[in-house]
């Protein structure tokens, strides 16, 4: 087969979602003999990179206008991909929706991938958020198969247009591994840390964690990774409101980011707002002892594998965290759990296997 994914900004992945998912679909693909393409934005697509891991890379120029960065982008990849070979045109999130007839035109078989609802997050501004809900329901429309990457959204667009989206879940890989050099440069112990990953932005719920932290016994640090591109109040906020054993340590990628993650004692989760989350699943992979909000997005990837406490509610979650950090064998047999879990669930493998046979049916309809 020859197959192409679009609406990302491209792999490797530097974070989301998306990118994630792209990143580990395309490379296991590659080497499972098929054609695999993946479109990319970049700022300068003359000198980028052109293949990857046997994954043939397309870089398109990016546009740099806020909200309209990804559809300009689908729109530029799709009509490229439209006269191309792919035999599948796969895109990822709803900011492709008004594209997808296109490829449907030029006689691709379309795949398309949503994640959560993302119309109601906040960091998104109002045209952002109005652009995407604007074609939510033809999301179960165009495509030739729709997947939501958790229950919550599979129920929201079976409830709104009566057709059920497939239910594949993103991944996780397990990983242990820790270099303490890298513990070293950002001047932390193994162990002796709670650990937070994500965007520093309001639906993640950071300002929780930090305001419950405050409460939190003891000399215990919390190790804080993500930011924002550019200036954000929230983000100066959460400095100004933060404690002297919380450690800001920004955008941390690769294997850094892997030490820091595995070494921590704790990973929380405190989202208000979710599909399904990577940094989350990738706690699950590395065993960790997990306290996450209680959403049903979150709840769904962790099951009776993880802690959580009452989203929003920074005395709940301080209360989970102290009591967890009292309980060394609460937190060893939350970790073995997680490790169990990403196993049985959450196989990278299996997920591919789902996804190219969804491919191969569409090809046998011909």
């Amino acid at each position: 087969m020859r197959i192409a994914f679009l609406g990302t900004r491209g792999i490797p992945a530097a974070y989301g979602g998306f990118e994630s998912c792209v990143h580990e679909l395309s490379t296991r693909l590659s080497k499972r003999g098929h054609y695999v393409e993946v479109y990319c934005r970049s700022d300068w697509p003359e000198s980028a990179p052109t293949e990857f891991e046997g994954v043939h890379l397309a870089h398109l120029p990016r546009l740099k206008k806020g909200f309209l960065e990804s559809p300009f982008n689908s729109l530029v990849s799709t009509a490229r991909a439209a006269c191309g070979r792919s035999d599948i045109v796969h895109y990822f999130g709803c900011g492709s929706v008004p594209f997808l007839p296109i490829s449907r035109i030029a006689g691709k078989k379309v795949v398309l991938t949503v994640d959560g609802i993302e119309w109601e997050r906040t960091s998104y501004s109002a045209p952002a958020r109005m652009y995407l809900r604007s074609f939510a329901e033809l999301a179960m429309v165009y495509p030739n198969v729709t997947v939501a990457d958790s229950r919550s959204s599979v129920d929201w667009y079976s409830r709104r247009t009566g057709i059920t989206p497939e239910y594949i879940p993103y991944g996780t890989k397990p990983s242990k591994s820790v270099d303490k050099s890298i513990l070293d440069k950002y001047q932390v112990n193994q162990g002796k840390y709670v650990f937070f990953a994500g965007r520093l932005v309001h639906e993640k719920g950071v300002h929780t964690l930090v305001e419950a932290f405050k409460a939190v016994k003891g000399d215990t640090n919390l190790v804080i990774v993500g930011g924002y591109p550019g200036k954000s109040e929230y983000v100066d906020r959460l400095h100004r409101d933060s404690d002297p054993r919380i450690k800001f340590l920004g955008y941390v990628y690769g294997s850094e980011y892997e030490t820091l993650r595995n070494a921590s004692l704790i990973h929380v989760h405190p989202s208000l707002l979710e599909g399904t989350s990577i940094s989350l699943l990738e706690a699950l992979g590395a065993g960790k002892c997990i306290v996450s909000s209680d959403l049903k997005e979150n709840v769904d990837v962790g099951g009776d594998s993880m802690v959580y406490f009452k989203t929003g509610d920074p005395a709940d979650l301080a209360a989970r965290l102290n009591g967890l950090l009292e309980n060394p064998k609460a937190m060893a047999e939350n970790a073995a759990k997680a490790s169990r879990r990403a196993a049985e669930l959450f196989d990278w493998e299996e997920i591919t296997d789902r996804y190219e046979r969804i491919y191969q049916g569409l090809l046998r309809r011909n």
